[in-house]
């Protein structure tokens, strides 16, 4: 469970959020299968009713310090009904660069019932440092909702952590993970920097499964996560995800059991854009 976090809250953001961000997808080491422009929105139920909508898009390449980063966006709000009793309005930005893939900021901003968190991480491949940077809460009144208000109370607080060369953060590893190719019994490793930590993510490939979805009837990949750290979802019981076998390897269903039931996050919508450049990490599109 997160700091700070009950129960419900924590159980229903991994809902929300897992569903979008455990995308693994096919295709030859170190192919790109995203696109820029792709925009995938999910129902998020549990037993029956539902919880909220989540979101994951590719936006493109952008400036960052000098160089070109692309720019990966996730978020997650709770349905008017769960909103009366537990609000959940959670998003996080992912700034990462290509040829290889790693993480060079990652931003998060976390709106749980009472829970409030607001932080970036850059990060210095080269120096192997994490620079982690906090607004420290404690000193704002509840009832103190913006951000900027919120800054009247309290100030940023600043550490640094050493940092594994290449390590990705919690989001930008599932777009690493997509890159690979899938087979079953497969399990996937990366480095990730979380929780103010370094760690290894394992995904495990379990099996193939036809499944009927919103893009149609697919054979799909059932994968399953293997968290070791808090971050922008939790695993408290057993994640599962199904992916498309196509290139670009499309979550469509996802399960994350609680300790009543269970959420289930179903895709209902995909945009697509233009393909990223190619894994030569150019920072232009791909012909």
């Amino acid at each position: 469970m997160w700091r700070g976090r009950g129960a419900a809250g924590a159980a229903l953001v991994a809902g929300l959020v897992w569903a979008v961000t455990a995308g693994v997808a096919a295709g030859t080491e170190g192919e790109r299968v995203l696109r820029e422009g792709e925009k995938l929105v999910f129902d998020v139920t549990w037993m029956g009713i539902k919880a909220g909508e989540a979101t994951l898009e590719a936006r493109g390449a952008v400036p960052l310090n000098g160089r070109q980063a692309y720019h990966l966006v996730t978020t997650a709000q709770s349905a008017p009904l769960i909103s009366k009793f537990y609000r959940v309005d959670d998003r996080s930005d992912s700034y990462v660069a290509w040829g290889p893939l790693r993480s060079l900021r990652f931003d998060k901003q976390l709106r749980e019932g009472r829970y409030r968190h607001n932080s970036r991480t850059v990060f210095d491949h080269e120096a192997k440092v994490a620079t982690f940077r906090y607004l420290d809460f404690g000193p704002v009144p509840k009832g103190v909702t913006r951000l900027e208000e919120a800054e009247r109370y309290t100030q940023y607080v600043q550490q640094e952590f050493p940092l594994s060369f290449g390590a990705l953060d919690e989001l930008s590893v599932l777009y690493f993970v997509r890159t690979l190719p899938l087979a079953e019994g497969r399990t996937i490793t990366a480095k990730v920097f979380a929780s103010r930590k370094n760690w290894d993510l394992e995904v495990k490939v379990l099996r193939r499964q036809s499944l009927d979805t919103v893009l149609g009837p697919k054979e799909t990949f059932l994968v399953e996560p293997l968290l070791k750290y808090e971050g922008i979802f939790q695993q408290k019981g057993r994640v599962l995800v199904w992916l498309t076998q196509e290139p670009e390897c499309i979550p469509v269903l996802m399960q994350s059991e609680v300790k009543i039931g269970s959420f289930v996050s179903t895709l209902t919508r995909r945009e697509v854009g233009l393909p990223l450049a190619g894994s030569n990490g150019s920072g232009g599109r791909a012909p």
